[in-house]
């Protein structure tokens, strides 16, 4: 098969593409510049014109494949409500450009979507593949959690739009239409997470958690994700909501276990939401700030099945 694979050259989309050669399919990767098509020839893929930021570019990149999977993402990047938007209609794009082929469309989604902000304590909340999205404020955002409001404003309005996306692809009519949600994703010495934990405990001497460090975070290796992008592509129906998590953490222990690591002997350092927003009278000097702030927008357990 012919396949076209958004975000080819990031850590998720260029793991697929080596697959997929590997198992003998040709693979396109978008190019908005001869850079960017360097870069894709150099991954030993064959540049296509479009920009997944300018959806009236992607057509042409469709027409030319058996099937997509798409990795990009603009909201994980940017981080904004109109960066999940913009996912939201380079989707919509190649969604209508498919048309009535019946070809596969296999689109990456997040378990941020159940991102649940708590105080770090565990919870016995499972979020199952047809569980309603997007989360209400009052599930994702407790007021006993004391989140400010500035982010559940904006953890809300991001997330709305990726529902949205996930709901496009799941009920187009005459495609393949296919949603995974990744948990946290590690392996190859890449990914967000780990990385950067392990760096902040190398560089401080102290490994960071949300609170009491109770809550569970699923995660997944590159290997075992891929591995589910394949059976997808092979044998998935059209519909299908796929959670690709294989273990859990609580977050508490993963910062030990970092901290041990790197030599400092296991110390952690645990430190409130509030704090890490930069929205209460502590000063910011922290220099876990962000990164725990981000780590604890992605609070939830995944129901494997």
């Amino acid at each position: 098969m012919k396949i076209l694979v958004t975000g080819a050259t990031g850590f998720v989309g260029a793991a697929v593409a080596r697959r997929l050669v590997q198992h003998g399919h040709t693979v396109l990767g978008l190019s908005r510049s001869e850079s960017a098509a360097a870069r894709v020839k150099r991954a030993g893929l064959i540049p296509v014109q479009g920009d997944f930021a300018e959806p009236a570019t992607l057509a042409g990149a469709v027409s030319q494949v058996d099937g997509i999977i798409s990795t990009a993402s603009i909201g994980q990047v940017e981080g904004t409500p109109e960066g999940f938007t913009k996912d939201r209609n380079a989707v919509a794009a190649m969604i209508a450009a498919l048309k009535d082929s019946g070809k596969p469309l296999i689109f990456t989604s997040g378990s941020a979507i159940f991102g649940v902000f708590t105080k770090g304590e565990a919870s016995p909340t499972k979020f199952a593949e047809d569980h309603p999205v997007p989360l209400p404020a009052s599930i994702f955002a407790p007021a006993e959690a004391g989140v400010p409001q500035p982010l559940i404003e904006g953890f809300g309005a991001s997330m709305a739009p990726r529902a949205e996306t996930e709901m496009a692809v799941l009920k187009a009519a005459g495609i393949r239409g296919i949603v995974i949600r990744p948990g946290l994703i590690y392996g190859e010495r890449k990914g967000y997470d780990l990385p950067n934990l392990i760096a902040f405990a190398r560089q401080h001497r102290a490994a960071p958690y949300l609170g009491t460090g109770g809550v569970k975070q699923g995660f997944v290796h590159i290997d075992d994700l891929i591995d589910l992008y394949m059976l997808a592509l092979d044998r998935a129906p059209a519909g299908s909501m796929l959670h690709g998590v294989t273990d859990e953490i609580a977050l508490g222990d993963l910062a030990q276990a970092a901290s041990r690591l790197v030599g400092a002997q296991g110390r952690t350092e645990s430190n409130r939401l509030r704090y890490h927003a930069g929205i209460s009278s502590v000063p910011r000097y922290s220099p876990v700030r962000l990164f725990v702030l981000r780590r604890a927008a992605c609070l939830a357990s995944m129901e494997v099945l």
